[in-house]
């Protein structure tokens, strides 16, 4: 809003010089008889206070006419400056202050994800989360796609202007806080940079990388990422199973558009308050004592779906289950207070 208000402080400045020199110009025409060039030169060197000479004599008219011309002329010129230096210093001023307050935001956040590029798939990864109620911080080079994202921004988003290749961005977004990293830059080169560099930083932190080219998901991985997206590869896999399997999708998609109150899937973390030697599933009673269905347990390194009832649950382990909202959430309260054995 103030950017507005500046340009148009801006353009009516220029626009009441523009008067004077148009009025003035005619002036002389009709007061002392010059030529649209004579009458043109005499406005620019009377505004600008050159002090060159008139083209010729001025009538008694035609000084009081120069007269006002030059308190005009002045005027209105030292408010065109005053307005266009207004515009661009407040522009500054309040530019630095915007991302001094951002980067307090962003100390003050920690458990976060940081999304690399504010295309098509970093934005849509960035509401997602976002949705979910997690912390996310995006990270994007051109200011005009961030100013245009942030008019539609919710509450959970933050935006840093900046080069994800390089460290101080990657430290200022709060990657030594974060819990995850999502790169989704256009040139799998740049991606590869911005894995090396979060890396460096960080070896706890999840990186999830996006390929362009399906020969580069190695190169990616051997940088540092833990998963690799071949974007190419999904949407056909994808597009194939809508033509094969179309209700299979559009069940899965139900759940994973699901709101609160609906079937969900969740992944919960086992806690420390069980054995280390780990329980079997069916002593844990998820079903009865919530009613949810576990779908798979995941021991770090692989994911055993279906599991039978002497599955060996341990710390550490994820719980992937299956149904609403509320039950998924009472889970977790019971897994934390170490209720549900």
């Amino acid at each position: 809003m103030q950017k507005d208000v500046g340009t148009r402080g801006i353009v009516r400045s220029l626009l009441l010089l523009g008067a004077v020199f148009l009025v003035g110009t005619i002036g002389y025409v009709l007061i002392e008889g010059w030529g649209l060039l004579d009458s043109f030169y005499m406005i620019v060197i009377t505004i600008s206070t050159v002090g060159y000479g008139t083209p010729t004599e001025l009538s008694e008219t035609g000084k009081v006419f120069t007269s006002i011309i030059i308190l005009s002329g002045v005027s209105s010129g030292i408010y065109a400056i005053s307005n266009i230096t207004a515009f661009l210093v407040e522009g500054r001023v309040n530019e630095v202050v915007r991302r001094r307050r951002l980067l307090k935001d962003i100390e003050r956040v920690s458990g976060h994800y940081i999304i690399v590029g504010a295309g098509d798939v970093g934005e849509t990864v960035a509401r997602e989360i976002s949705r979910a109620g997690r912390k996310v911080v995006i990270v994007e080079k051109d200011e005009a796609r961030l100013s245009a994202l942030r008019e539609q921004a919710e509450d959970n988003e933050l935006f840093l202007q900046g080069d994800a290749t390089d460290e101080s961005t990657l430290l200022s977004a709060g990657l030594k806080r974060a819990v995850g990293l999502v790169t989704t830059l256009p040139e799998d080169a740049d991606n590869v940079f911005v894995v090396l560099t979060a890396r460096r930083v960080s070896s706890e932190v999840t990186i999830i990388s996006k390929a362009n080219d399906r020969n580069n998901s190695s190169k990616l991985q051997y940088a540092g990422a833990d998963k690799v997206v071949p974007i190419t590869d999904i949407g056909a896999r994808r597009i194939v199973s809508m033509l094969f399997h179309p209700s299979i999708i559009g069940f899965l998609d139900s759940i994973m558009k699901a709101e609160h109150g609906e079937i969900v899937f969740e992944q919960l973390k086992v806690p420390d308050n069980i054995p280390s030697e780990g329980i079997a599933l069916d002593q844990m009673q998820i079903p009865k004592k919530v009613g949810l269905i576990v779908i798979a347990v995941n021991d770090g390194s692989t994911s055993k779906f279906n599991p039978s009832a002497s599955t060996i649950v341990k710390p550490g382990h994820e719980l992937v289950v299956l149904g609403s909202a509320d039950k998924i959430k009472k889970l977790r309260e019971l897994l934390e207070r170490g209720e549900i054995i």
